[in-house]
């Protein structure tokens, strides 16, 4: 048994032994001096072009399109972009999620006003069972947790042969995780990563006298690594969580995917502008902004609910706000991405059930031994504590063992 992969599982919420079948990133076309004299209207006009060419490369006619929809950046620059070579008729959307959150409203609300096919998937209507999740572990090659997607057996599944256009590297290549300050060494780099990217926080799942610090061994940063062209906490990001993480959960098997985001020419273009263009991915709003004037005027995620040319003033109120929406426990955290775990888990009875189930069934296998399972279940549920990030852990663990995860 590989007690390092199993506990960085425990840690991150997916395996750091996993080689991605799917992608590889090539930085080998990235040089940075190229667009040091430009200015920032000529670098607009460039991108403006360029995320053009980057759905024009991938775009098909005479075929059906399908977007998953969010209220972030990225689904919306892909349904801008496909909206210059097809109309709303071969278009289709769909949202998932908590009523009430910004995802999930904010997405609806743009496939009302574009006019696409759009289907809503309210996560508090669907019920999780162990044969989804077990279909969903073996989509995604029992890589990453559970309970995170969008129903598969009953909806998912009817798009089947669709093309679907994913919004996979988005943001990450546009800025939104690069430092102000990036790292100067590989420790540094490691140690960043390993404090922003853990899954399992409430509690310490890790068998310290095994795990330890021997975790930072696991991460590998290649000889050929050239500061001048990426961060190393970017590499770590891009090389880690999206392609061990993110990659896998987002792009399930058994669909056919356009990815505009990783095309050569865009991703070697948002990597090679200055450092300060790509800042809370400043460049790449500006370049939405000035392709799809009309379809950025709308509200978003990025700005709390508002429009992306937000005064400081009410993006700060609405900031405050959705903060006090989420503290008083009155309201629907705007912030949820799915749904809220932590309560889900207590009051819900399909997850309930599924997750102490297979927690148990973890328990009796004695790999964890560890891990005081019970009280963590117990405190859960007892609102002694808020260990649904645990408990999600350890259910799709077993699940994946379930699902024929070898460890």
């Amino acid at each position: 048994m590989d007690l390092i992969n199993l506990n960085a599982f425990l840690k991150f919420g997916y395996f750091l032994d996993y080689e991605n079948p799917n992608i590889k990133f090539d930085f080998s076309g990235i040089y940075k001096e190229i667009f040091n004299e430009y200015t920032e209207f000529e670098l607009i006009q460039k991108g403006s072009d360029l995320w053009k060419k980057a759905i024009e490369k991938s775009f098909n006619t005479n075929q059906t399109h399908l977007i998953p929809l969010s209220g972030g950046l990225d689904s919306r620059a892909i349904l801008g972009g496909l909206l210059e070579f097809t109309s709303t008729e071969n278009i289709y959307t769909y949202t998932f999620g908590t009523p009430g959150t910004l995802d999930y409203e904010i997405g609806n609300y743009i496939a009302k006003k574009i006019g696409t096919k759009h289907t809503i998937y309210p996560l508090t209507k669907h019920t999780y069972t162990l044969d989804e999740e077990i279909e969903f572990s073996k989509r995604i090659n029992h890589q990453t947790i559970l309970f995170h997607h969008p129903p598969i057996l009953k909806t998912l599944n009817r798009f089947e042969g669709f093309n679907v256009w994913s919004g996979f590297m988005g943001d990450p290549i546009a800025g939104s995780h690069l430092l102000k300050q990036p790292s100067s060494t590989v420790d540094e780099a490691i140690k960043i990563f390993i404090k922003k990217n853990a899954y399992t926080k409430s509690i310490d799942l890790l068998n310290n006298c095994i795990f330890s610090d021997v975790l930072k061994n696991s991460f590998y940063v290649d000889k050929n690594f050239n500061k001048n062209q990426i961060t190393l906490d970017e590499w770590l990001d891009f090389n880690y969580r999206q392609l061990r993480y993110v990659e896998p959960h987002v792009l399930l098997k058994g669909f056919k995917y356009k990815l505009p985001f990783v095309q050569k020419d865009w991703f070697n273009f948002m990597l090679s502008v200055p450092h300060k263009y790509r800042l809370n991915q400043n460049l790449y709003i500006k370049i939405l902004i000035n392709s799809y004037p009309k379809l950025f005027s709308y509200k978003t995620k990025q700005n709390e609910g508002l429009p992306l040319q937000t005064n400081s003033l009410n993006l700060f109120t609405k900031k405050g706000f959705n903060y006090l929406k989420k503290k008083s426990g009155l309201f629907v955290n705007p912030g949820i991405n799915y749904i809220d775990f932590n309560t889900g888990i207590r009051n819900r009875k399909d997850l309930n059930k599924l997750v102490y189930e297979n927690i148990m069934d973890l328990k009796h296998r004695k790999i964890v031994d560890w891990i005081d399972i019970d009280k963590i279940w117990n405190n859960h549920i007892n609102k002694k504590a808020n260990h649904a990030d645990a408990l999600i852990v350890l259910a799709s663990l077993e699940i994946h063992l379930k699902a024929g995860k070898k460890i």
